[in-house]
């Protein structure tokens, strides 16, 4: 099975989830690529993210199916709610998350070039 994730799946994530975290939405583990287990720029996000470090400066492009005034806040709270979670590895939890962002978003070609957008 492929692992998908689409704008009405972000919007799920209800507040309850966001607080106590979730693993819902998070790919098995046999679904994530080598290159997210690995670790990659989508996966440093992540543990960034988890630890509460500075984030990479980089500049985010959302895609097809994302293009929402409302995907930046969603995309947020899924991988924060996905990140306090409690029951898989941390290893999944970060290449899981990873690579559910790399779903949504791509990183511009100029990679790493201005501040982490709001709300990531």
């Amino acid at each position: 099975m492929t692992y998908k994730i689409s704008m009405s799946d972000l919007n799920s994530v209800t507040d309850v989830e966001y607080v106590f975290g979730t693993e819902r939405l998070l790919p098995k583990w046999d679904e994530i690529p080598s290159e997210f287990k690995t670790g990659n720029l989508y996966t440093k996000l992540a543990c960034a993210l988890f630890y509460g470090d500075s984030s990479p400066n980089f500049t985010m492009i959302f895609l097809d199916d994302f293009q929402d005034e409302g995907a930046p806040q969603a995309l947020n709270k899924c991988v924060r709610a996905h990140l306090t979670s409690y029951g898989p590895k941390h290893e999944h939890k970060i290449a899981g998350v990873g690579y559910m962002m790399s779903c949504v978003f791509e990183f511009a070609t100029d990679a790493i070039v201005s501040e982490v957008p709001a709300g990531m």
